[in-house]
């Protein structure tokens, strides 16, 4: 199974088409982030540059720009533009949507904040429905599983027409974006991986994902009201982000908490440390593995250097900057004694990497109040990884023992989730599964009908600390 981010695009789009360690500084699971407007008090300039050429709208600020960021709250937008979403394959995205004008982007670079709480830059792109349709008044965030490391391959620049290769993913997803706007919903959509090179960093994701939205908000250009309803949705990559929003948003921004109707996810990255022992036995996903580690090293602010072994380096060295199909299929396995020096045997040896695990553990957190939709697939030997003989089988990369465990912790916390499994079929698959049950769902709870439960039929699941 070669190159199987891929294949997944691929996958997805046929089937869519057809139907040093700072832990000091870092928010902990008992302590998230807490960094609010208080500490920032410019929401937004008093007036937002608009930039139309690529090179300068997605150059970074330096010198005094970034001194800026200092005094400026999360979300507050530094530079504008709307430009025609007209990228290749767009045709067809319209034809599955019924939508037949142009589609307009506003993009909108804004501050956040990584992981370590120092001030950051990220991207969203506002897509607008098409003229064509009546708005309905509703914004759905929609964060991508575009899993890479290169800032260049984020969704702002595949919707600019500027369409890397590892940014190729993003056109399958806009299949999945197209009923959205169809039905008069407002997309944003967010480079959830910011700019500054890290992965499966769940706690950034979700600040990026909800400074997005203030940024949004913040910019009459973009034309999304504060006070519309807001449903959260992600698949892989993009459940991280989508996830930790729901988790983060009471605490991190509340302005923005106040109007979430619902979370979709699926193929959930709920306890990381789980993830990396059942993916890294697969050669389909091992690779990740190791990306994921990078990643999260450095969005961490962890120098795993030391801790080494010649293998462990040349991994590093091999998966740093790169996407997730470069990562795919890249080693048979991947074992933390492959990787990590003998007197480390378990990363409770390592007590930086014990707090990152724990600070992206989302059973650590508290359970949000927002409805939800968990989708999580089975068959993850179809993507040449094996049941665990401890955490059980997943769908390759996800478990469904750990999204079962997070689901029941939401139930019994009072959370409306319903819960779905697709016992086969494996990660790519599914997503287009999951596409096809998170557009309905959606559209139900803007519409305002009580949740869907299945709340008391969900099975028991693997440990989640």
């Amino acid at each position: 199974m070669r190159d199987t981010k891929r294949k997944v695009g691929a996958t997805l789009l046929v089937l869519a088409l057809g139907g040093g360690a700072a832990p000091a500084c870092a928010g902990t699971a008992d302590d998230p982030p807490k960094e609010t407007t208080q500490s920032a008090p410019v929401t937004a300039p008093a007036e937002i540059p608009t930039v139309q050429d690529d090179a300068s709208f997605f150059a970074l600020p330096d010198g005094d720009d970034a001194e800026e960021l200092q005094r400026l709250a999360p979300g507050a937008p530094l530079k504008q533009r709307t430009i025609p979403a007209e990228i290749e394959g767009i045709e067809g995205i319209k034809e599955i949507g019924e939508i037949d004008s142009p589609l307009q982007a506003t993009q909108v670079q804004y501050r956040t904040t990584d992981t370590l709480g120092e001030p950051s830059v990220a991207v969203t792109s506002v897509i607008h429905p098409p003229s064509s349709v009546e708005p309905s008044g509703n914004t759905v965030m929609y964060a991508s599983f575009y899993d890479s490391m290169r800032p260049e391959d984020g969704p702002s620049r595949v919707l600019s027409g500027n369409v890397s290769e590892g940014g190729a993913v993003v056109l399958a997803e806009l299949a999945f974006i197209a009923p959205l706007l169809a039905a008069g919903h407002t997309v944003v959509m967010p480079d959830i991986q910011g700019e500054g090179e890290i992965f499966a960093a769940g706690p950034e994701y979700g600040q990026i994902i909800l400074d997005g939205l203030r940024a949004s908000h913040r910019t009459p250009g973009a034309e999304v009201p504060s006070d519309a309803p807001t449903a959260l949705v992600g698949y892989s990559g993009g459940s991280i982000g989508a996830g930790w929003a729901s988790i983060l948003a009471e605490s991190y921004a509340p302005e923005v908490a106040g109007s979430i109707v619902g979370v979709a996810q699926g193929g959930t990255m709920v306890r990381p440390e789980h993830n990396l022992v059942y993916a890294g036995e697969g050669s389909g996903w091992s690779g990740v593995v190791g990306m994921a580690m990078v990643g999260l090293a450095r969005a961490y602010g962890v120098d795993l250097d030391p801790y080494l072994t010649d293998t462990g380096r040349q991994v590093f060295a091999d998966m740093d900057r790169v996407a997730i199909g470069d990562a795919s299929d890249s080693y048979d396995h991947l074992r933390w004694e492959e990787i990590i020096l003998p007197e480390y045997p378990y990363p409770d040896s390592i007590p930086e990497v014990r707090h990152l695990l724990d600070d992206t553990n989302m059973g650590l957190r508290d359970t949000p109040p927002y409805p939800q939709l968990l989708v999580q697939a089975g068959g993850g030997e179809a993507e040449n990884t094996p049941p665990h003989p401890v955490l059980g089988d997943g769908d390759g990369v996800m478990l469904l023992g750990d999204t079962r465990s997070l689901a029941r912790k939401y139930c019994d916390d009072g959370t409306d989730v319903d819960y779905r499994e697709i016992p086969a079929g494996g990660h790519a698959l599914a997503g287009a599964a999951w596409a096809a049950q998170m557009v309905p769902w959606i559209n139900v709870r803007f519409a305002g009908d009580e949740p869907t439960s299945t709340c008391g039929q969900i099975p028991e699941g693997n440990p989640l600390q």
